[in-house]
């Protein structure tokens, strides 16, 4: 499909249930050429999930964290784990539900061809929650597409924003006045916090997150503004 290589990095925290359709959707693309698994501390059998697949996709590398580290250092530790030589990086959530192998040729191509910086994608027809929580809130997808060489620089000043990461690489991309474009993925959605963890622990969770979203809005805030050493300086890409 390209001679651009191409890695996709998904962080996972006790996502057994939902983790074998996420790789069989990710492992049937044959132009992708390198596959990040990230398992940050989880207590279920994702690691075991992963390790199944280790042993069908050559492709696949498996990072296993000895604890729970958070979404964004996972994302962190997923590139660096990627081979020198990979261009683009995408990051999948590892609970997507209704992904198919077209929905990833949709994020991937406006970056192959330069036609944006970055992609973001957007629930639609999925489940009616999730879909309005895309509505209102676009920039806390997890699925997102970028040439990996400004990666690293991203997500470095990031790597304790947790579940805030994705709100910080959207200040980041509008700080280098990048190109971003949203992409629909039709039919896909992602299981619900107070489903996957029980209604109460997932409230807990949720409120958790939001936390953590506004702490790295506020910071990155400050940080593409003031701090000149922060690493949201001008990246090529």
């Amino acid at each position: 499909m390209s001679t651009h290589k191409v890695g996709i990095i998904i962080p996972a925290f006790n996502e057994d249930e939902y983790l074998s359709h996420v790789l069989d959707v990710v492992c049937t693309a044959g132009w992708v050429d390198q596959i990040v698994l990230v398992d940050d501390g989880s207590t279920d059998n994702t690691l075991a999930v992963a390790i199944e697949y280790l042993q069908k996709d050559s492709r696949l590398v498996v990072v296993d964290q000895d604890m729970n580290r958070g979404k964004a250092r996972a994302m962190l530790d997923g590139v660096q784990a990627l081979d020198s030589d990979v261009d683009i990086v995408m990051f999948l959530d590892a609970d997507l539900i209704g992904l198919e192998p077209h929905h990833l040729e949709l994020l991937y191509h406006p970056v192959r061809a330069w036609q944006s910086h970055m992609t973001v994608a957007l629930f639609q027809h999925g489940y009616w929650v999730t879909d309005w929580a895309h509505r209102l809130t676009p920039n806390l997808s997890g699925q997102r597409c970028f040439r990996c060489k400004a990666a690293e620089r991203m997500l470095a000043p990031l790597v304790d924003s947790g579940y805030g990461v994705e709100i910080g690489l959207t200040f980041f991309a509008r700080y280098q006045k990048w190109r971003i474009q949203y992409i629909v993925w039709e039919g896909v959605t992602h299981s619900m916090k107070e489903i996957k963890s029980g209604y109460w622990h997932g409230l807990k969770v949720r409120r958790v997150m939001y936390y953590q979203v506004l702490s790295t809005y506020f910071k990155t805030w400050w940080l593409t503004r003031w701090n000149e050493r922060s690493g949201f300086k001008e990246v090529n890409t």
